[in-house]
């Protein structure tokens, strides 16, 4: 059954809106449909449930679930950009402690009244929300009554009422903002990619750079991301998807898909951007089309398929379900599942804005009063007498602070660009008098790994000590590794259940060991232990990157699925059984570093370097 229809699959990219599963479908009939499409399999002992809500609730996947035909509708309405009435505000199905709300619609009586993305809805006049409470049976109604919202942001909670009305869902907005083509996007739907297509067309004369905002957009239809990103970088492959098996397809555009512009992207970005925003970011990292701007996204690399009346027969009436059924990947091979996308430059929220109009001047033919940036490729410039106003000076400061050991700045007051040398960011922000805080450490000047070191202090991935020093060459402990690593992959942490006797819920690392335990990246010892204070050794560094690497991206995965040669076997002699595999797959992935003995205590420059080059090696790190 699934070879016969999935080509008439819609696939989903997006995170919807709250929906509770009880069905009218017949539960073996949904049984059916979750045995044949589920991307990780379901284990028997949940297919033996006896109902649907049992079933999705032990599967614990919150893209999976049943639509009503009024859900199904509101579905389609939030991602193709209808008229509704109601608030203005879309919320993530997923309950914990309330619904995040995900975006706020313009001219909406939500950001009228003030709610903003990230907000927890936890009541609805007066209704505390559980996670069996569908909150748009109470929030939608007749046009013109009143609802009262209640919401929690940052501990507090917060009390708006707000008078429902007839709300138009305006996917995509465009206009001019200095010396960019600014494209706001909040969806990727029907009408997406021709919207992008008219802004593209409308102010390709007047803009310097394309600064594309999906700071607030959950995702969307996998098409309408491809076709959109395509109007970005022209035919190519898009996104490819993994089912269950281990089997690939991919989405793309046809040659001759016209490339609508050379200038170069900006993408905003935040922790509210997820699925087909990522997907549309890594489209644009992986064909060199720009940078992004902004906070790590929100890590949704799974892709839904809707099984409706059209291409199921055990739907009618209208109803639907949608159901995991791939993890996909951007054309450079990366996930973004739980990673997100890290973005190029990490700026703060109040700050991300403004830093990438400070990018949008264009290239000016004298480096006076101007900054040139060069950077993934990309060439920008900067206005120093925009940059040093009193209202762009914080977010300048900022940019300057966030840029990666692989940025190269220009500055002179002479009159040429040939003239100028580059120039650090510490010294620019001495020359120009601004109040500069450096990402790097002090001591990661001493090691040979300094450019690594220096990289993942800049994304936060990695930090020193209370002394303010990274310590390169101190020893790495089990717990520690496992924190690095972790960190990189911006794993959640978990409680682990008791998984090791020696790693109590109280240590400083037991979030981080239980986390890379759930994932399957480490283990413990055939005592039930984990030995969390014991060094880790060069060879075991290895392995635990190794499966992280088959997980985060295809060309680990599939290098990890190949035996050893022969003359790997010989070139990897000395390292043990268990490792060899691993380290042939590290050094063809360019990342093993360090120089030391396999059963050698691995160090604190060591995995520094061998992680980031890892992660540049397999996209992570956009360069």
């Amino acid at each position: 059954m699934k070879k016969a229809i999935s080509t008439l699959l819609a696939l989903v990219l997006g995170l919807s809106l709250a929906v509770l599963p009880a069905s009218a479908l017949e539960l073996e009939e949904a049984k059916e449909l979750l045995a044949v499409y589920y991307v990780d399999g379901v284990p028997p002992e949940v297919l033996e449930l006896d109902s649907l809500d049992a079933i999705l609730e032990a599967l614990g996947d919150p893209y999976t679930y049943y639509m009503t035909p009024e859900q199904y509708d509101w579905f389609n309405q939030s991602v193709n950009g209808q008229v509704v009435v109601g608030i203005g505000a879309t919320v993530e199905n997923a309950f914990s402690g309330g619904y995040r709300v995900m975006s706020v619609l313009p001219q909406s009586p939500a950001l009228e009244a003030g709610l903003q993305p990230g907000d927890l809805l936890v009541a609805v006049d007066g209704l505390e929300l559980t996670a069996e409470t569908d909150p748009r049976t109470y929030i939608v109604g007749q046009e013109g009554t009143s609802v009262t919202i209640t919401v929690v942001r940052e501990g507090v909670r917060l009390e708006f009422t707000l008078t429902r009305r007839a709300v138009t869902i305006p996917i995509v907005t465009y206009e001019t903002q200095g010396g960019a083509g600014y494209i706001e996007c909040i969806s990727f739907g029907e009408t997406t990619a021709d919207t992008f297509e008219e802004a593209i067309k409308a102010l390709e004369d007047h803009a310097e750079v394309w600064i594309v905002d999906l700071r607030a957009n959950p995702g969307g239809d996998s098409k309408a991301t491809a076709a959109t990103a395509g109007h970005f970088v022209g035919s190519g492959i898009m996104l490819y998807f993994r089912d269950g098996a281990g089997d690939y397809n991919y989405t793309f555009t046809l040659p001759g898909y016209p490339d609508l512009t050379d200038k170069p992207v900006i993408v905003l970005t935040s922790e509210h951007s997820a699925s087909g925003s990522e997907l549309f970011a890594g489209d644009i990292r992986a064909y060199e089309a720009g940078i992004a701007l902004g906070q790590r996204t929100f890590g949704k690399g799974t892709a839904q398929i809707v099984l409706e009346e059209r291409n199921c027969e055990y739907m009618e009436g209208g109803e639907a379900m949608k159901i995991t059924a791939y993890r996909f990947f951007a054309p450079d091979g990366a996930t973004n599942h739980i990673t997100g996308v890290l973005p190029t430059l990490l700026i703060s929220p109040e700050n991300t804005q403004r830093a990438a109009l400070l990018l949008s001047c264009g290239l000016s033919d004298s480096p006076e009063n101007h900054l040139k940036l060069e950077l993934a490729g990309q060439t920008f410039c900067v206005s120093l007498s925009e940059a040093l106003t009193e209202e762009n000076r914080p977010a300048f400061t900022e940019l300057l602070e966030a840029l990666p050991p692989s940025a190269r700045l220009w500055y002179s007051t002479g009159q040429s660009w040939e003239e100028c040398a580059p120039i650090t960011p510490a010294a620019l922000a001495g020359t120009l008098g601004l109040s500069f805080t450096p990402r790097t450490l002090p001591d990661a000047a001493d090691s040979e790994f300094a450019r690594e070191i220096d990289t993942l202090t800049t994304y936060g991935i990695v930090s020193g000590f209370e002394d303010g020093l990274f310590h390169p060459g101190d020893t790495l402990t089990r717990a520690q590794f496992c924190a690095m690593t972790a960190s990189a992959l911006a794993l959640p942490p978990s409680d682990g259940k008791d998984r090791f006797a020696d790693v109590s819920p109280d240590a400083w690392y037991a979030g981080a060991v239980n986390a890379m335990a759930d994932m399957g990246f480490v283990s413990g010892y055939e005592d039930g232990t984990f030995r969390p204070e014991a060094s880790v050794s060069f060879q075991e560094m290895a392995v635990i990157l190794n499966k992280a690497a088959a997980w985060a991206s295809m060309d680990g995965y599939d290098l990890d699925r190949e035996d050893l040669t022969v003359e790997e076997w010989g070139a990897y002699y000395n390292y043990a059984d268990w490792a060899r595999t691993a380290v042939r797959n590290l050094d063809k992935l360019g990342a093993l570093a360090g120089g030391l003995a396999p059963a050698d205590p691995g160090t604190r420059e060591a995995a520094a370097a061998m992680l980031c080059r890892l992660m540049e090696s397999i996209h992570l790190i956009w360069d």
